[in-house]
């Protein structure tokens, strides 16, 4: 899939949900470390480059921040709102709909800097690890416990049309 988003310069700017705001406020940390969704969460992601629009349909699940318990104090599971619009959106985009596995990341890495206010050394940090392995990217094999989230997502990005 061809690269979308340009490394040096790229800025999250904002955020809006549409619908669902409630659902991600509204998660519990949970010994499973999986989340379903009860209705819809919509939104979209505005940054100086284009815009992602995401959705996901009743019954989709996440994990938000994957990893170890080990590196919750660091890198929190739930975390602020900020921060799981970040997982959110990073799960959504890992199943290579629309952005490319290094687009994905490197979307990971603006939204935990711009949104979340994580400084840049631990915002990289992050954007490493979860590209060491292309494993999770892509569509589910079956018997995954997220195969059952196909068909329940939607993501679309369009870029500023001043961005080359």
């Amino acid at each position: 899939m061809k690269r979308r988003m340009h490394e040096y310069g790229l800025r999250v700017l904002d955020f809006e949900f549409i619908q669902g705001r409630e659902i991600l406020e509204g998660l519990k940390l949970n010994k499973a470390r999986r989340y379903p969704f009860g209705g819809v969460v919509e939104g979209r992601i505005y940054t100086n480059q284009g815009t992602l629009y995401f959705k996901t349909e009743p019954g989709f699940e996440c994990d938000m921040r994957s990893g170890p318990k080990l590196v919750d104090w660091y890198v929190p599971n739930l975390g602020t709102l900020e921060e799981r619009i970040a997982w959110l959106v990073h799960d959504l985009n890992g199943y290579g709909l629309d952005l490319s596995f290094e687009d994905t990341n490197l979307l990971l890495f603006a939204m935990l800097r711009d949104l979340a206010k994580y400084r840049y050394p631990k915002a990289k940090l992050v954007q490493l690890a979860v590209s060491i392995s292309r494993s999770w990217y892509g569509e589910p094999k079956p018997g995954d416990w997220c195969a059952k989230n196909i068909g329940k997502v939607v993501t679309k990005w369009e870029s500023n049309k001043n961005v080359k």
